[in-house]
């Protein structure tokens, strides 16, 4: 089944779970800011043990799936344009060729369909075989509500991943949160080591806040770890910009994920 088939678009991998219903929400905001279609991707993996005996029963499961996640996007009211397709095969190889032509991939960082035996979920294992950047988005009850105002979030020492941050913050309209960690090694290097910090956080965004004067910046200095920094402010972040080594990469993260690499500039 294919209603259309046009690229660019933001491709979301569904499979009738929850994360991926949110997956599908999430990435609404990415194709309006693009102006480009929101493409729904069922996957049927034939090997899948616990996938019903028959092509229909399967085939019938893949047209549940995407008219549920459709019907979610529809719902929001946003002007996009919604495309759906089920494919056959595994679903971390065609998604990885999905990536070809996406703009950005979206899916659940759970899912039913989506196990990859040997290798654990398809969510982790997609960023590293993409070929654009992809978004890994949970299902949190914190997140059902917007209860505070939201950032983008993203360590300012790796250039790929703040100039993507900068085009999420003007894209989605909230500011970025440019964070710089530092770790004193003896209580007498604190003030210094802050101010070293500052510096250096100042240094890495001028650059970017010249070429993105729209966007709001939130210089954040964080003593110790970034990942601790992230699993206490998760609710406030609306979306958390890393390089693919960075924090995240292999830890459960309680906001969605969005994982770049200096070949998806």
């Amino acid at each position: 089944m294919c209603d259309s088939c046009s690229a660019p678009a933001v491709v979301v991998g569904v499979d009738g779970s929850r994360a991926a219903i949110q997956a599908a929400l999430w990435a609404v905001d990415e194709a309006v800011g693009r102006d480009i279609p929101l493409r729904l991707v069922y996957v049927i993996d034939p090997a899948d043990p616990s996938a019903a005996d028959s092509d229909r029963s399967q085939f019938a499961s893949a047209r549940t799936a995407l008219y549920c996640a459709q019907r979610a996007v529809e719902a929001t009211g946003e002007p996009v344009k919604i495309e759906t397709e089920t494919l056959t095969g595994k679903p971390l190889a065609k998604l990885a060729e999905e990536s070809r032509s996406a703009a950005i991939l979206c899916v659940g960082s759970i899912g039913t369909k989506h196990a990859c035996r040997g290798s654990g979920s398809v969510a982790a294992a997609l960023p590293a075989l993409a070929q654009c950047p992809v978004a890994v988005v949970g299902v949190s009850p914190s997140r059902a509500v917007k209860r505070r105002p939201r950032s983008i979030l993203v360590e300012v020492d790796n250039g790929t991943a703040l100039h993507h941050a900068f085009e999420e913050a003007r894209l989605r309209r909230v500011p970025l949160r440019a964070v710089a960690a530092w770790y004193p090694e003896i209580p007498e290097d604190i003030g210094d080591g802050k101010r070293l910090a500052r510096a250096h956080l100042g240094r890495q965004v001028a650059r970017w806040t010249r070429l993105y004067p729209d966007v709001t910046v939130e210089p954040t200095v964080v003593r110790g770890s970034l990942c601790r920094y992230l699993a206490q402010n998760a609710e406030s972040v609306e979306v958390f910009v890393r390089a693919s080594r960075d924090c995240g990469a292999d830890r459960p993260v309680e906001c969605p994920v969005l994982t770049v690499r200096a070949s998806h500039l």
